[in-house]
Order: C-alpha cells, then sequence, then structure tokens
C-alpha cells in the first residue's frame, strides 16, 4: 500500500492551520492535474462580488480539509492505513467540483439527470485517471470507498453533519469573506471528538463528548449563520444564476458542446473538466459566443448585475391561499420559469434577463434529526459522561419545530425593478425586501 511507511514530508503554510504536513505520497496527489485545478476553481463561486477578499480556491480548502481529518485520525487512533486512506480522501474529495463550484452541479443535472454531482465526478476522476491511480495504487479501492460514503466511520471523517469538511470551509469562508459567522471553537470540537461502537448493527459512529456540546453548538450556529448571510446572499444568488443563464445559452449556441459533459463517456468527461475553471469557461463564452451568453457573462465581469426587484418568504403566513393551491409554497423549475415568462412579456424585458430564483440549500442544523432524515444522513451523537450517547437535536436547547423557511426572488435589470416590484407586490403582497 502506497504510504504504509511514509517517509517524505513536506510542509504547506496555510493562514488557518499554520502549517499542514503532506506526508508520503500526498505531494504527489498535491501535484495531480486534477487536484491543481482545484487552484482556478474558487470556493464561494460568485460571492466575491460581495465579499471581495473571498478569491480563495478549493485547493486551499482541500489541504485544510486534510490537516482536520489527520486531526481526528488521531483523536481516534486510527491504524495507518487507515489513517493513509482518509487523508488521501481528504485531499481528493473536491476533485469532482465543476467550474464555480456547486453553482455548475445544475448543468450536469440538467445533462445528467437529477441525482447527478460533483461526488460522483470525483469517483469517475478516482476510476479512470491514470495518474491519480498511479499515486494510490492498492489504496485506490478504499480511497474510493470512503468518498463514496461507503466505510462507515472513515466516511463519516470526510461527509457527514460534524466532518472535516464542514469544519474547514466555516472558518476558511468566514476568514475570507471578512465575517465572525463562521468562526466555532475548532480545537476543543477537535479534542472532543470520539468514535463508539454499536453492538446492534456492529459499526462505528462518530461522536462528541458531551464536554464539548457548548463548543458543538457554536459549530452548528455557524452553519445557520454562514448560509443565511454568505452563502444565499441575494447578490451572489443573482450572480451565480446569471452565469448558469450564460452556460445554458451557451451550449444552445454550441459554444459550449453538452456532449462533453455526459457521464456515460468519462474519458471525455474528465478531458473537459481539465480545461474548464472559473476563468476558461468565461473565457471561452466571452470569445467565441455572438449572443446573450456573451452578455450575461460580460454583465457578472463588470459587476453589471440583475438586481432584486422582490423577495417573498415561502410561507402559509406570507403567500395567499390561491398561491399555496398553485404550489407556489414549492416552487420548482417550470413554475419559476412561467413567472419568468410572465413578467418578462409584461415589461419587455429579455427572457434570460428576468430570474426567479428559489433557495434550494437546506440547513438542517436546527430541525430535529427525524424531521430531516433522508436517505444517507445520520444524526450528530453526543457521548455522555456515563458512556451513553444520544442525538444532538435531543439533548441541545436549541431547536426548530418547523422547516427552514425558503425566500423567492424576483432578479431583473435595475432600471425594470420598481415596476416589477410594483406588479410582484400587487400579486403576492409586501415584498420582505425594501427598496
Amino acid at each position: 500500500m502506497p504510504g504504509s511507511a511514509p517517509t517524505r514530508e513536506k510542509i504547506v503554510r496555510d493562514p488557518l492551520h499554520g502549517f499542514v504536513e503532506l506526508r508520503g505520497f500526498e505531494d504527489d496527489l498535491l501535484a495531480s492535474p486534477f487536484v491543481q485545478r482545484l487552484s482556478r476553481v474558487k470556493q464561494l463561486a460568485h460571492s466575491y462580488i460581495v465579499f471581495p477578499s473571498a478569491v480563495h480556491t478549493r485547493l486551499e480548502h482541500s489541504l485544510g480539509t486534510l490537516y482536520v481529518a489527520g486531526r481526528i485520525c488521531e483523536k481516534l487512533n486510527l491504524t495507518l492505513e487507515q489513517t493513509i486512506a482518509v487523508r488521501a480522501a481528504a485531499l481528493l474529495h473536491d476533485v469532482g467540483h465543476g467550474p464555480f463550484s456547486h453553482v455548475f452541479e445544475e448543468v450536469l443535472r440538467t445533462i445528467n439527470g437529477d441525482k447527478f454531482d460533483h461526488e460522483k465526478v470525483t469517483l469517475a476522476i478516482l476510476d479512470h485517471d491514470p495518474i491519480i491511480r498511479g499515486v494510490l495504487g492498492g489504496a485506490v479501492d478504499e480511497v474510493r470507498a470512503i468518498i463514496a460514503k461507503d466505510r462507515g466511520l472513515l466516511s463519516s471523517i470526510i461527509s457527514g453533519d460534524l466532518d472535516a469538511d464542514k469544519m474547514d470551509y466555516l472558518r476558511r469562508d468566514s476568514y475570507h469573506t471578512g465575517v465572525a459567522y463562521g468562526v466555532f471553537d475548532i480545537e476543543r470540537v477537535l479534542r472532543c471528538v470520539g468514535q463508539i461502537h454499536d453492538s446492534a448493527d456492529g459499526r462505528d459512529y462518530l461522536v462528541i463528548e458531551y464536554k464539548g456540546m457548548d463548543a458543538l453548538e457554536s459549530y452548528r450556529l455557524a452553519r445557520y449563520s454562514m448560509t443565511r448571510q454568505v452563502y444565499e446572499h441575494h447578490t451572489r444568488l443573482a450572480a451565480d444564476d446569471m452565469f448558469l443563464r450564460a452556460v445554458h445559452a451557451a451550449l444552445e449556441e454550441g459554444v459550449l458542446v453538452r456532449d462533453d459533459w455526459v457521464a456515460s463517456n468519462p474519458d471525455r468527461l474528465l478531458q473537459t473538466y481539465l480545461r474548464f475553471d472559473d476563468s476558461s469557461i468565461v473565457e471561452e463564452i466571452a470569445r467565441n459566443s455572438h449572443g446573450v451568453a456573451k452578455q450575461l457573462v460580460e454583465d457578472i465581469r463588470n459587476r453589471r448585475l440583475l438586481k432584486t426587484a422582490y423577495e417573498l418568504p415561502l410561507t402559509e403566513k406570507s403567500v395567499p391561499d390561491y398561491l399555496l393551491r398553485g404550489h407556489l409554497s414549492n416552487l420548482k423549475g417550470p413554475e419559476a420559469r412561467k413567472i419568468e415568462a410572465e413578467i418578462a412579456t409584461k415589461f419587455g424585458i429579455p427572457p434570460d434577463f428576468t430570474i426567479v430564483h428559489v433557495q434550494s440549500s437546506k440547513i438542517k442544523l436546527y430541525e430535529r434529526f427525524d424531521q430531516s432524515r433522508e436517505e444517507g444522513e445520520a444524526p450528530i451523537l453526543v457521548k455522555r459522561r456515563d458512556g451513553s450517547c444520544e442525538q444532538m437535536d435531543n439533548i441541545s436547547p436549541i431547536h426548530a419545530d418547523r422547516e427552514q423557511i425558503r425566500q423567492m426572488y424576483i432578479f431583473v435589470p435595475r432600471t425594470n425593478v420598481p415596476d416589477v416590484r410594483a406588479y410582484a407586490v400587487k400579486q403576492w403582497g409586501p415584498s420582505a425586501r425594501p427598496l
């Protein structure tokens, strides 16, 4: 197994963790084209438009995740082989991200189906990239299984409600945006991480000791606050949506080739991934498009963004009964496109410059686990002093009795904001966002 006797060690400076050590073959993984590509993919997509210093990359985050995962492995006293595999999985867990990270997943899902995401591309890279496979050698199957969430405890270190991925990106995103929302006591959390063995199902689970509960509450609050204030900032959402419209328009024009992004041809998909990052895909569209795709990316480049004309919380209290009967409270793509078409026609706005956006991210922090249970999810477990475990939901004083309130936004050109706002207010009531 590569790295079973790690003799090489390199050190990378990191603004959060100080020094990140690269052991054994990790430096070779870092030098691989797919990992280096992450240095050209922004962690927070278009958030830099709101927070100018938020230009950090997926590569920085991947190195940070490796560091935090390594700390957890040490705390759990995992074997050398397990630690090697977990650290490698941490470094590789984001290699499947397309241009502008999560934003591009909507394009991938449009082409490959609703359940397709960047993790499936990551697995395809592990299956087909000869460089990464060559570096990992006999460890490749174990690393793949960890990323595919098939290794229980080891997988939960990388992907779970309490994992190395979130512990790094919350603090990193907070640092680079200049906000304090993502700050929590990571040292306390890492020192209180443990594991339990469930004799009923024979599996090991990640837990946090009871004395670390306050730090864990801070972590959960950080997730909630960062989502509300940074990840779902309305200006960032408008820019992301404009980019998506540009990509779809470029696909229609033939500037981008749909078959290049088809998962059933992994070799072609992977070559396309190596070709495109944040800058190169924008440049490809700007250079070769002669229509709306070019105009949209140029508008983003020059911060000529669509503006928020209207904002509506989708709740039974705020949405009139007739709209609830029309399923506006559960607004999906086709219904949003219908509203867009109505507004664009009424006010003479080009169709791709009228956007109805419904928040899609789900903040599960304060819903009880039995309210938000989905396939593959697991509750955060707290280990009491007597050795027994309980779900965090059941002993935390902070929880929500209802699901997260989603917001609907209408984005239009600045000159159309007053008229569209007046129309929306007449249709659906007062806006949650004043002019």
